[in-house]
């Protein structure tokens, strides 16, 4: 009965499903595994796993080292105070974001100002490492022959006595720019050390001997130790946590000088209380003042009240009088050292004499009123007019 029933059925149509069916079987699957997360090796000092480095930070952290994480780019590395960076990248290969060309001169100008750098990592055998600006040696494999292994004064001082490594890549010596060994196991050089201006770099080029799996054994903890203090304790030890994507974010009013960032606060505070005063009327507003035109007879009116208040009319009455009196003894042909009295006796016109001595007696009074001062005046003309070589004849 199935066998007939499956014969009824259309043999395109069920073709059709099954393929759909297929297909749907395949995508579903391709999807859950890509939904899955995939294990990386971080290779930071958060990492508990077999591959982090936080046994190698607790170390540190337990014998009393100051130890923190760097989490900023390399710019900053001067202001942070860090003496030692520990920047760890795994080996065969890098997964960490490669470096800008402004963070890998930041990094180079740091180490060259007097830093230490210890660098766990390197690159594919036979090609040069990717931090070509560190000036690293190329890698290299192990040696054919293998050689009785060397360990440096300056670690077996930490009782860093042998270490063994299963890595098949050694760096590889150089004539150029030779490098300190600090460790060679009979292979290789595992560990070395050259300086780079005044500051100086140690490169580890196997990371699995620091690792949270492989640092207990034999005297690598002795070693981590040794190469992170380098016979400082009062240096900052920090891991560079960028490359393992931790980075912290940098606005610019962060960046920028607090003193700078003050000024700038104050002007926006300064520019918000104008517009604000601006917008706002916080008074009775402004009237402009009238035109001021004024006719020549205010502007003689203000004067003479000037004159007035300076009590100028004892002054002018002088001036007047001394002019007319000059006038009068030159016309009767007398010196101008006569005496007022000599002058009016010598004046014939007895209308003339009476006003030259009403002047003479106006001009001496020390407070003459307006009339006074009009009637000074008017003599002191007349008289001028009547005696003046340039006036008109007195017959």
């Amino acid at each position: 009965m199935i066998a007939r029933a499956l014969r009824s059925l259309p043999p395109l149509e069920t073709a059709l499903v099954l393929v759909a069916f297929a297909v749907l079987v395949v995508v579903g699957t391709a999807r859950q595994r890509a939904s899955q997360p995939v294990a990386l090796d971080s290779h930071s000092s958060y990492d508990a796993a077999t591959t982090g480095y936080r046994a190698f930070y607790e170390l540190l952290t337990r014998e009393g080292v100051a130890v923190e994480r760097f989490e900023q780019r390399p710019a900053f590395l001067a202001d942070a105070g860090v003496a030692t960076l520990v920047e760890i990248r795994p080996l065969p290969f890098e997964t960490a974001p490669p470096q800008t060309a402004a963070d890998a001169a930041a990094l180079i100008g740091w180490v060259r100002g007097g830093g230490r750098l210890l660098y766990v990592g390197g690159g594919r055998t036979g090609k040069a490492t990717g931090s070509d600006s560190l000036n690293l040696p190329a890698v290299t494999g192990q040696r054919r022959r293998p050689v009785p292994p060397t360990i440096d004064a300056s670690l077996r001082d930490f009782g860093v006595t042998q270490i063994i490594s299963n890595s098949d890549v050694r760096w590889q010596q150089r004539k150029a720019a030779p490098f300190r060994v600090l460790v060679d196991d009979g292979r290789g050089p595992l560990v070395i050390r050259y300086p780079l201006g005044r500051g100086e770099v140690t490169a580890l080029i196997d990371q699995s001997l620091l690792t949270n799996a492989g640092i207990a054994r034999g005297d690598r903890a002795r070693l981590a130790y040794a190469l992170a203090l380098r016979g400082d304790r009062n240096g900052v030890v920090a891991f560079d946590e960028v490359p393992h994507g931790h980075l912290t974010v940098e606005h610019w009013w962060s960046i920028v000088p607090r003193p700078f960032a003050i000024a700038l606060g104050l002007a926006l505070v300064a520019f918000v209380i104008a517009l604000a005063g601006a917008a706002v009327r916080l008074g009775p507003p402004i009237v402009p003042r009238p035109p001021d035109q004024r006719s020549t007879a205010d502007f003689i009116d203000g004067l003479s009240a000037l004159f007035e208040r300076g009590h100028a009319a004892h002054k002018v009455l002088g001036d007047a009088a001394r002019s007319a009196t000059r006038t009068v003894a030159r016309g009767l042909g007398l010196g101008d050292e006569t005496s007022n009295e000599e002058i009016a006796t010598r004046i014939d016109r007895e209308d003339l004499r009476a006003a030259f001595r009403e002047m003479v007696a106006i001009a001496a009074n020390p407070s003459p009123g307006e009339q006074a001062l009009v009637r000074g005046v008017a003599l002191a003309a007349r008289l001028r007019k009547e005696y003046a070589a340039h006036g008109r004849p007195r017959h």
